[in-house]
């Protein structure tokens, strides 16, 4: 069994677990969302902050820049499509596209990429969610909304995860180490990243009605081109930067 293929395992009996707890109400919807809330205010800021805690070097700055770069062109070329495919007579279109551009990138990808990468893997990441994030409260407000306030926008790009990436770069750069007894129980709360997200991921699941996600095709399409075109398209720009010899993990 390979490395990646344990771990993937770890975190669904962990999220098995949260299923079985949100049945039980063991965790109800309404902890739920304040656990989800600890995990995304700060938890998973914490441990994005952490990744940048590293001896600094030219050669992860430079595949900093090429994972932003990706992470802008894969979110263009996402964006371009869904606005093609997506028919302009679709009821829903908006949220639809919404549905088929963001994915749930730093909820489920932090302690995904964490099981596998460890660190290493975080600190790229962060360039998809910073993008995710940018985009989400300036392209995906108007989309929804039809409003373009700078202010409204500058206000929604202050969230935690935001802030966590550029404060992280600024030590990264600036090449400020964290005094150890700061760091250490900065790092444990960083670690309930993954069993935590598996948790509140479970827990959410046991309330979701299975049979009718599946009986509704049109879920289905926006789903499978979240899920299917668009990994397959992002994985055939990352290979693309790989054969021009760059490398971003």
């Amino acid at each position: 069994m390979s490395e990646i293929t344990h771990k993937i395992i770890i975190m669904f009996v962990i999220m098995m677990v949260g299923v079985l707890c949100g049945k039980a109400k063991l965790i109800t919807p309404e902890a739920n969302k304040k656990l989800a809330d600890v995990l995304l205010f700060l938890v998973s800021p914490m441990i994005t902050f952490l990744s940048y805690q590293r001896e600094y070097s030219s050669a992860v700055a430079v595949n900093l820049l090429i994972a932003l770069l990706l992470a802008i062109v894969t979110y263009a070329v996402m964006i371009g499509i869904s606005n093609l495919i997506i028919g302009k007579k679709s009821r829903d279109r908006e949220v639809e596209i919404l549905c088929a551009v963001f994915s749930n990138c730093a909820f489920m990808g932090i302690p995904i990429v964490e099981s596998v990468f460890g660190a290493d893997g975080i600190i790229f990441l962060t360039m998809y969610i910073t993008v995710f994030h940018l985009l989400s409260w300036t392209y995906g407000i108007s989309l929804l909304t039809g409003e373009r306030s700078a202010k409204d926008t500058l206000r929604h790009l202050m969230t935690p995860a935001v802030i966590s990436v550029f404060l992280g770069l600024i030590f990264f750069f600036c090449r400020i180490p964290l005094p150890q007894f700061i760091r250490e129980p900065f790092q444990l709360i960083g670690d309930m990243n993954t069993p935590l997200a598996m948790l509140v991921a479970g827990a959410t699941l046991s309330g979701t009605s299975l049979k009718e996600l599946f009986s509704r095709p049109r879920i289905l399409y926006i789903s499978a081109l979240r899920l299917l075109l668009f990994p397959a398209i992002t994985a055939l720009l990352a290979a693309g930067l790989v054969k021009l010899g760059a490398d971003p993990m």
